[in-house]
């Protein structure tokens, strides 16, 4: 049997607290305060970023620029329903070694899920890396929690997922435009050519229409990059 993993995670009244893994089945850590900051100093390389999920309060953190790719991925994701950055600290007794994974998600179906990104470059393959995925899996399974490896998504998918990010809120949503899209792009055609063609205040339908994007209510070739002029749009047959 592995050896007990314990979790250091906040209250919610904002105390450091400490359990075993295995007893925070019932805890939401998605809606508490992270345990750990990446650390300031001269020379530091990483870019730390604040993201802030649609519709949502607060932010969460992300270390590097990898960890944003995560995060805005986590936020596509419709399964995801809440995450948070570094609300837990895995460790165990009498170690001095501890590890943070980079976000706690809550899945629509209720589950709980560790997200990490995988370090890029030789740290992929080094044994500070192997070790912090053993300490997340082992972890993950005394939970009950999923566990998820972030890896470098696509490039062109995630400036896709970046650029239309910007039309993830809710307020770009409109059910009546939502409707005429819906019927403009029953068969494919180019984005521009359907926001013209539904007679409608090209700019707030345009964003309507990248909202729907977003959303998974039209479809797009994801591994292209997305040319409004040229891009083709239809739609999804969940959408129908």
């Amino acid at each position: 049997m592995s050896e007990v993993v314990w979790a250091q995670f906040r209250s919610r009244a904002g105390r450091p607290v400490e359990r075993p893994v295995h007893q925070l089945s019932a805890e939401r850590l998605e809606e508490r305060a992270g345990v750990w900051e990446p650390p300031r100093y001269r020379g530091r390389q990483a870019i730390t970023t604040w993201w802030r999920p649609a519709d949502r309060a607060g932010h969460v953190g992300c270390a590097t620029l990898g960890a944003l790719q995560a995060a805005i991925s986590l936020e596509f994701d419709p399964q995801v329903t809440a995450f948070a950055s570094w609300p837990v600290r895995l460790f165990r007794v009498g170690s001095t070694y501890g590890y943070v994974p980079d976000f706690f998600a809550r899945l629509r179906d209720g589950q709980a899920c560790l997200v990490v990104r995988r370090p890029s470059g030789g740290a992929a393959t080094g044994e500070a890396w192997d070790r912090a995925l053993k300490l997340v899996t082992t972890a993950g399974e005394q939970a009950g929690w999923q566990v998820r490896v972030h890896g470098s998504d696509d490039a062109v998918v995630a400036r896709n997922r970046q650029r239309l990010a910007r039309y993830r809120h809710t307020r770009m949503a409109c059910p009546d435009t939502a409707r005429v899209l819906r019927d403009v792009f029953a068969g494919p055609r180019p984005f521009d050519a359907g926001i013209q063609a539904s007679g409608l205040p090209p700019l707030r339908t345009a964003a309507c229409g990248l909202h729907l994007i977003w959303r998974g209510e039209l479809l797009i070739d994801w591994s292209r990059p997305f040319t409004p002029g040229r891009s083709l749009v239809w739609i999804g047959q969940e959408a129908t």
